[in-house]
C-alpha cells in the first residue's frame, strides 16, 4: 500500500493542495458568480422564509445593542437563541452580521460548501495519500446535490462545511494527541455552534465507528487514545455549553416530547436509483425544481455516477478496515433512509434514542454523501495491472449503464403521476454520457506517459466531474437583492411590539404552502406582503404564528387549534381579542389584509381567576363564550399564589415592550391579577416595585402576575438561567483550551504521503 501511495504521488504531483484550493474557488465562482459579485441571492424555499429573516433579526438586535434571548414577533413570543440553528453564538455569523445581509448570507452558505469540499480534499489525502483522488471526493461532496440543496439552509450547510475537517482532526487528535486535541475540540465546537444537529450526529457516529475501529486494530495506546477523545469531547461540550443548554430546556418543554420521533419525509423506495438518474420518478415543483414525492427535506443527493461507480469498487479494492467501515456505515445510513419502508428503522426507531433525533428518515443520506466520496477516492487511488484495471472498469461501466437504461425504460414504460419521462431519460442520459467519458478519459490518462499532456487531461476531467455534478439538475431561481429591503409597503399601518399582531388566516397560510407565482422576484414580494412563516421579521411585525422547528408545547396546542383543518379561519374571536390579533388577512385576497376591532391590550388586568386544569382551560379559551376581559383561566396549584379570587378595577399605564423586558404602571382598586398576552415560559419573571413575583400561567399559555392593591411599577424580565450557566461553562473551557495550548507539546509534521492503513 505505501509503494501504492507513493506511486498515487508521483503520478499527481502536480495538484498540490494550494491548487486545488485555486481550482475549488474557482469552481464555486463559475457556478455562483451573480451571489458573489452581488447581482442577486439566493431565496428558494427556507432560504428566503425562514433562514433570511432570521439572520436579519439576529443582525438588526445585534446592531440595537441586543442579545436576542426571545423573539417577540412570532407565535406571541418564542425563544431565539434556544432554537440552536439561529447562530446566535456561531462565530462565523459575524460575517453577515458586519457586512450587507442581502449580498453577505449568499457568500456565507457558499464560502461553507468551499469549506466542505477543501476539508474533503484533506481528509481523503490523509486517508489515500493521492492529490488526484483526493480532488475528485472534494469535487463530488462540495457539489452533491444535498450539499448545494442546503445553500437554502445558512444553519446547515456549516455543519457540512465543517465535517470532513471534524472528522480530520479528531481522529489525528486522538491518535497523535498534543495541540491537535486544542485544534480538534475548536474545530468541533464550531460545526456543534452551527446549528446543524443532523450534521453533527451524522459526523460523531462516524467517528464513534473510526474510533472503535483503531480500538480493536490496536495500532496505538489504547489508555492514551481514550483519554484524548474524552479529553476532546468534554472541551467540546464546554465551549458550547451556552448553546446546548437552552436548546434542551427549551426542546424540553416543546412540542417535540410527543412526536420528535415521528417517521415523516422518507427516502421513496426507488430512492437509491437517484443516486444514477436524478431526476427518476421525480416531480416539477417550486419553480421547476424536481423533488421526490414524499419528502421535501432535499431535491437531490446525487454525487455523480462516476464516484458512485468507483465507490461500488473500493470495497474489493482497496481492501481495509477502514474502507469496510465506510461502506457497511453507508449501506446502513440508506437503508434507515427508506424509513418505515424498511423494518429495520421501524425497530431501530422503537428501541434506539438516536434514530428518533432523526425526525425525518431522509436526512441519513447526509452520511451516504459524505462517505460515497471517500469510498470513490480509496478506489481511485489504488493501482493495479493496466490490463486488469481495464477489464474491471469496463465491467462496471456495462453493469451501470445496464441498471440506467433499465430506468430510463421503467421512466418511459412506467410513469408515476407528475413524471415527465422525456426529461428524466434526457436527463440521465447526460449523467450517462458524462460517466462514459469521464471514465474513459482516466483509463487513458493512465496510460499517458508525458507529464503535461496527462496533467492537462486530469485537469479536464476535474472539470467534467463539477460539471456533471454542478449540473444535474435544474438549480432554484434567484432573485435581485432588493426584494430584502425592509420597509416594504403594506395595505394597513404594521402592528407594533407590544400593542397589536398579524393573523395570517387558515386559508392564506394553506394555499402560501402549496402555490407560487412563476416569477421569483414577484413570488416572494407578495408573500412578504402576506407575512408567510418568517418574513414579518424583516418589518419587526408582531404576529400570532411563526415558522420555527421548535414551540413552547403549550402555545403550539394553541397553534395546533387556531390553524385545524377542522375550523378554517373560524378563529374565535375573543381568543383572537385577547392575542391582540388588530389585522388579519383579507378573505377575498391572500396578500390583503382586513382590519379587527376589538383587540385587548397586551397587558390588561382585573380579571376574575378561574382556576381549571389544563384540558379544560385549553377548550374554554376557543369557546365563543370566552370573555378574557372578565376571567382568566389559571391552573389550580397556583391558587396560593393569588390573594383574591374577585375581579377588581384595574388600569394599565404606561407600558414598555423591549425584546427582552415588559414594564408597566398597574392602578388596583383592590389586590387582583394583571394578564399578558404572551408566550408563557419559565425564564421570565416577574417582579412588583422591584420585588420578585411569581410569574403565572394564564389562559394555557399565557402570562399573569398577582398585584397587590395600589400603584405599582410592573416589570417582566427574560433572564435564561441555563444560558447564565452554559456561558460560565463556555468561558472555563475557553481557558482550559488555552491552558492546554500552553502545556500540550507540539505536532511534528507528517511525513507525505499522509497517513494511510
Amino acid at each position: 500500500m505505501l509503494d501504492s501511495a507513493k506511486s498515487s504521488a508521483l503520478y499527481d504531483d502536480w495538484l498540490t493542495p494550494r491548487r486545488f484550493a485555486a481550482l475549488l474557488a474557482v469552481f464555486v465562482v463559475a457556478s455562483w458568480p451573480q451571489v458573489f459579485f452581488g447581482l442577486q441571492t439566493f431565496v428558494f424555499r427556507d432560504f428566503g422564509y425562514y433562514a433570511y429573516p432570521i439572520a436579519f433579526h439576529l443582525r438588526e438586535s445585534f446592531w440595537h445593542g441586543e442579545f436576542p434571548l426571545w423573539n417577540p414577533l412570532s407565535y406571541c413570543g418564542s425563544p431565539f437563541l434556544a432554537q440552536w440553528n439561529t447562530q446566535v453564538l456561531y462565530p462565523p455569523a459575524l460575517f453577515y452580521i458586519l457586512f450587507p445581509l442581502s449580498w453577505s448570507l449568499g457568500v456565507f452558505c457558499l464560502l461553507h460548501l468551499y469549506l466542505g469540499g477543501l476539508g474533503m480534499f484533506y481528509l481523503a489525502r490523509r486517508w489515500t495519500g493521492s492529490n488526484l483522488a483526493s480532488a475528485v471526493a472534494g469535487i463530488a461532496f462540495a457539489f452533491s446535490g444535498l450539499t448545494v440543496n442546503s445553500l437554502m439552509w445558512p444553519g446547515f450547510i456549516p455543519g457540512l462545511g465543517w465535517m470532513p475537517w471534524v472528522v480530520l482532526l479528531v481522529e489525528r487528535a486522538w491518535r497523535e494527541g498534543g495541540r491537535l486535541v486544542v485544534v480538534a475540540a475548536i474545530v468541533g465546537a464550531l460545526q456543534m455552534l452551527s446549528g446543524a444537529v443532523e450534521a453533527i450526529l451524522m459526523t460523531w457516529l462516524l467517528l464513534g465507528a473510526l474510533f472503535l475501529l483503531d480500538l480493536i486494530n490496536g495500532g496505538f495506546p489504547r489508555g492514551k487514545m481514550i483519554a484524548r477523545t474524552v479529553f476532546v469531547v468534554v472541551l467540546v461540550a464546554g465551549l458550547c455549553a451556552a448553546q446546548i443548554l437552552p436548546f434542551l430546556e427549551l426542546l424540553h418543554h416543546s412540542q417535540r416530547q410527543d412526536n420528535f420521533g415521528a417517521a415523516l419525509w422518507a427516502m421513496p423506495p426507488t430512492g437509491w436509483a437517484n443516486f444514477l438518474v436524478p431526476l427518476f420518478h421525480s416531480q416539477r415543483t417550486f419553480h421547476s425544481v424536481y423533488a421526490q414525492p414524499g419528502q421535501d427535506w432535499t431535491y437531490s443527493y446525487y454525487v455523480g455516477v462516476f464516484t458512485v461507480a468507483l465507490a461500488l469498487l473500493a470495497p474489493w479494492q482497496a481492501r481495509s478496515g477502514r474502507v469496510w467501515t465506510l461502506a457497511a456505515l453507508t449501506l446502513l445510513c440508506l437503508v434507515l433512509a427508506l424509513g418505515d419502508a424498511t423494518p429495520l428503522y421501524t425497530w431501530c426507531r422503537q428501541h434506539i434514542a438516536f434514530v428518533k433525533l432523526m425526525r425525518f428518515p431522509i436526512k441519513f443520506v447526509i452520511l451516504p454523501v459524505f462517505t460515497i466520496p471517500l469510498l470513490a477516492a480509496f478506489a481511485l487511488e489504488t493501482n493495479s495491472d493496466p490490463a486488469r484495471r481495464q477489464k474491471v472498469w469496463l465491467a462496471v461501466w456495462s453493469s451501470i449503464v445496464v441498471v440506467m437504461l433499465g430506468l430510463f425504460w421503467w421512466s418511459l414504460k412506467l410513469p408515476r403521476p407528475g413524471d415527465e419521462p422525456s426529461a428524466i431519460v434526457a436527463n440521465g442520459a447526460m449523467r450517462m454520457l458524462f460517466f462514459t467519458v469521464i471514465g474513459a478519459g482516466w483509463l487513458v490518462a493512465w496510460k499517458i506517459s508525458a507529464p503535461k499532456p496527462r496533467r492537462m487531461l486530469q485537469l479536464l476531467l476535474l472539470v467534467f466531474i463539477w460539471l456533471d455534478v454542478s449540473h444535474h439538475a435544474p438549480q432554484p431561481a434567484m432573485v435581485n437583492r432588493p426584494v430584502y429591503d425592509p420597509g416594504m409597503a403594506r395595505s394597513l399601518p404594521a402592528p407594533v411590539i407590544g400593542q397589536s399582531r398579524a393573523m395570517v388566516s387558515h386559508k392564506a397560510e394553506t394555499e402560501l404552502l402549496s402555490s407560487f407565482v412563476p416569477d421569483a422576484n414577484g413570488d416572494y414580494l407578495s408573500r412578504r406582503v402576506a407575512l408567510f412563516c418568517n418574513c414579518n421579521l424583516l418589518d419587526g411585525i408582531p404576529k400570532v404564528d411563526g415558522f420555527f422547528p421548535l414551540q413552547l408545547s403549550q402555545q403550539y396546542q394553541v397553534q395546533l387549534l387556531l390553524y385545524s383543518v377542522d375550523a378554517p379561519d373560524a378563529a374565535p374571536a375573543p381568543l383572537l381579542d385577547f392575542l391582540g390579533a388588530s389585522q388579519i388577512t383579507s378573505q377575498t385576497n391572500l396578500f390583503n389584509w382586513t382590519p379587527r376591532s376589538g383587540q385587548m391590550p397586551m397587558i390588561t388586568g382585573g380579571q376574575k381567576p378561574v382556576f381549571a386544569g389544563d384540558d379544560q382551560a385549553y377548550w374554554a379559551i376557543f369557546k365563543p363564550e370566552f370573555n378574557p376581559r372578565a376571567i382568566v383561566y389559571l391552573p389550580p396549584e397556583d391558587a396560593a399564589f393569588v390573594p383574591d379570587t374577585n375581579s377588581a378595577a384595574v388600569q394599565v399605564s404606561d407600558p414598555h415592550f423591549a425584546a427582552q423586558h415588559i414594564e408597566a404602571t398597574v392602578d388596583a382598586a383592590a389586590p387582583s391579577l394583571v394578564v399578558i398576552a404572551q408566550t408563557y415560559y419559565e425564564p421570565w419573571h416577574a417582579s412588583v416595585d422591584g420585588q420578585p413575583a411569581k410569574l403565572l400561567r394564564a389562559n394555557y399559555a399565557f402570562q399573569a402576575v398577582a398585584v397587590p392593591a395600589g400603584r405599582h411599577q410592573l416589570r417582566l424580565d427574560y433572564q435564561d438561567r441555563q444560558f447564565y450557566i452554559g456561558a460560565a461553562i463556555s468561558l472555563a473551557a475557553i481557558l482550559a483550551c488555552a491552558l492546554a495550548w500552553l502545556w500540550l507539546p507540539k505536532n511534528k509534521p507528517l511525513p507525505a504521503p499522509a497517513d494511510r492503513e
